[in-house]
């Protein structure tokens, strides 16, 4: 600190006074009578918590993407950078980041201030991205702007109620590729709505992705297009989602998941089966059909669902378990104090998966896109109902540990399609638990 960069905080100080009072006649000694300073608001002062910098292939936005297609459903490797900052009682919590691609051309930003005095929490977020999105005859670009205010409601030390109010306005773009295209003008979209989340979370950390106890989300969301107040505009989304981990020996622990999502409404969004999170070479299962009847407006990713590519189940709604056996393999020999990041975090799984996505009531419904495939060669139109199974499992193994700060995943999967054991496949990722 320079000295012309000195404040002066003398206002701030305030002196203790020690005072003598006297006693009866003939008594020398008096009794000291300490006298405290009056309590005073301190002046709000934000300082740094963390600068994380770091490199990932996921979105940073907490909302769904536009429906697209499975190949734009993870946006490539991307940096991320993030700021957080607290005061001093930790009563206000500030973050901010940006992700920036490889491209330019999906990049997001966001900022949140949180509000933790008193009972209720309160958090507001504003979140910005951009996509490129392309199809068989036209080029758009979409920018989405999110405002949510959540009011998060504790009811004990492990259970809360979170409730949001979300306003979305997305823009999109249509590049000019002809002359048709460049006299088409752009189209704005607006939707309004609400999340209700219970989450339940008794988890004790035992380590790096490893846990003991139970958590679990139920949540359900719905939305519509305030300014087509006479069209059915709805978009309506329920789920939920069932951990438990359950220590068998020592720091060797079993890790169980059951989840599932269904939207229903005028909109739906479209659940993609099958990868990792955060995979970081994406392969896309092209041959898997999108249902063109459902009027799918959003979509999302549902993983993990290993030993297939993106795309090898969907429709509206999902449903999928995991099991992993997690084996820290230096901890649990070692009793000394292992100095090696690296080999304090290793560790050994095998696991489980089976899953799938479907349209109509069920998986086995002739609804069901899977099982009933419509073939037009004009003016024929032929419909093929088949009696493939919904269901896909697959197992496999894996090895875990920190390299340079990041969570390395490298998994070695089979998946079980009708039958029939796929070829293997191999994830590398950079994501936590499933």
């Amino acid at each position: 600190m320079f000295e012309d960069e000195r404040k002066d905080y003398t206002h701030e100080k305030e002196s203790v006074r020690i005072q003598e009072i006297g006693k009866p006649t003939g008594d020398t000694t008096g009794v000291a009578r300490f006298i405290m300073p009056k309590s005073r608001r301190y002046r709000l002062n934000f300082a740094t918590d963390y600068v994380l910098t770091q490199v990932d292939n996921s979105f940073a936005s907490p909302f769904y993407q536009n429906f697209t297609g499975p190949t734009s459903v993870l946006p490539g490797v991307s940096g991320l950078i993030k700021l957080g900052m607290s005061d001093l009682f930790e009563d206000y919590k500030i973050v901010g980041g940006f992700r920036l691609s490889v491209n330019l051309e999906n990049n997001d930003y966001g900022i949140s201030f949180e509000n933790l005095r008193g009972k209720v929490d309160k958090k507001l977020t504003f979140f910005r991205q951009s996509q490129q999105m392309a199809t068989d005859v036209d080029v758009f670009k979409s920018h989405t702007h999110s405002f949510q205010y959540q009011w998060k409601i504790p009811f004990n030390e492990l259970a809360s109620l979170r409730i949001n109010a979300v306003y979305r306005y997305d823009r999109f773009i249509r590049q000019s590729v002809d002359p048709i295209s460049l006299e088409t003008p752009n189209f704005n979209e607006h939707n309004v709505g609400g999340r209700v989340e219970y989450v339940f979370d008794n988890t004790r950390s035992r380590g790096l992705n490893l846990f003991n106890g139970t958590r679990y989300k139920l949540w359900a969301e719905s939305y519509r297009q305030p300014d087509k107040y006479d069209e059915r505009t709805d978009f309506n989304v329920l789920g939920f989602d069932f951990r438990h981990y359950k220590k068998i020996h020592r720091d060797l622990i079993a890790a169980f998941r059951v989840a599932g999502s269904t939207s229903f409404g005028q909109y739906k969004l479209v659940h993609f089966l099958g990868g990792e999170d955060n995979w970081m070479f994406q392969r896309v299962d092209n041959s898997m059909p999108i249902a063109t009847n459902q009027n799918y407006w959003f979509q999302a990713l549902a993983t993990p669902m290993r030993g297939f590519y993106v795309n090898a189940r969907n429709g509206n709604s999902v449903a999928f378990a995991n099991a992993e056996l997690r084996w820290p393999v230096f901890r649990y020999f070692l009793r000394s104090p292992i100095k090696s990041d690296f080999l304090q975090h290793f560790q050994m799984i095998s696991f489980f998966d089976a899953g799938t996505a479907w349209t109509g009531p069920n998986p086995y419904s002739d609804e069901n896109m899977l099982n009933a495939q419509s073939v037009t060669v004009n003016p024929v139109t032929v419909t093929i109902n088949n009696n493939r199974e919904p269901v896909i499992y697959g197992y496999g193994f894996g090895v875990r540990s920190r390299v340079l700060g990041y969570f390395m995943r490298a998994d070695w999967a089979w998946g079980i399609d009708d039958g029939r054991v796929l070829p293997r496949v191999f994830y590398l990722s950079l994501n936590l638990d499933f």
